[in-house]
């Protein structure tokens, strides 16, 4: 069976991080303030209440398997709980202080994504969809990606969507830390069958799949829109990712 995978997609723009000032912890307001740019500031507040609100879900038993927040869903939880599970950063990989559940955060533009799981590690990456020059492809993609990538384009499939949705699907397996990736890397040193399952996928979309890359098994949640591509993947034990 595989672990919980919990997503929430929030907007985040300097009005939706000063209504979601309340739920952080004076460290973790300081950590946003110390981010340079504006939109950074917001974006990283956003993404860590979604954090917070996915962890109190899953506490409260709902697998939250992709949520839009908004300002009344965050109301099912009392402020209080939510300053009671403050998340670090910046500086290495995000995480709630007292360690209990693994979760990554991405960020996009005005949107902000966070992932939370009950497994021992997850990654969480979220793309604006835009069309990329041809040498993106060739500097990040394998030659069976790029294969993959041409055959969903022939059946109809945005190719800019396509390529989205990959890259994104590279950056959430990495972000997991469970490939086992030379010090020096690229990102093509990340294969990934795609499709994932060979699914033809076109936007909108939302899918969930098994997938294997660096040798590593996944269970991974993917959506695709006409603006946004988004990742979300935990590994598991071999048995699991059909699961």
């Amino acid at each position: 069976m595989t672990p919980p995978l919990a997503i929430a997609v929030v907007r985040a723009d300097e009005a939706a991080a000063a209504r979601l000032e309340p739920y952080l912890t004076a460290g973790e307001r300081r950590a946003c303030a110390g981010q340079r740019a504006a939109a950074r500031r917001a974006q990283s507040a956003c993404a860590r209440v979604a954090a917070k609100w996915l962890r109190l879900e899953l506490a409260a038993g709902r697998r939250a398997p992709l949520v839009a927040l908004d300002a009344a869903a965050l109301e099912a939880h009392p402020r209080a709980d939510y300053l009671a599970c403050a998340v670090t950063g910046p500086g290495g990989p995000p995480r709630f202080e007292d360690g209990a559940l693994a979760l990554s955060l991405s960020h996009a533009g005005d949107l902000a994504a966070a992932a939370v799981t009950t497994a021992r590690a997850v990654g969480v990456d979220v793309e604006r969809v835009e069309a990329r020059a041809a040498a993106f492809a060739d500097e990040h993609f394998t030659p069976r990606e790029r294969e993959g990538l041409a055959r969903g384009a022939a059946a109809g499939a945005p190719r800019a969507a396509l390529e989205t949705l990959l890259w994104s699907a590279k950056e959430a397996l990495y972000k997991t830390g469970a490939l086992d990736l030379p010090a020096r890397f690229s990102f093509r040193d990340i294969d990934v069958a795609f499709p994932p399952g060979g699914a033809r996928l076109a936007p909108p979309s939302v899918r969930a799949f098994a997938l294997t890359a660096g040798g590593g098994h996944f269970f991974g949640r993917a959506v695709l829109t006409g603006a946004f591509a988004l990742f979300a993947t935990v590994p598991v034990p071999p048995a699991a990712a059909l699961g």
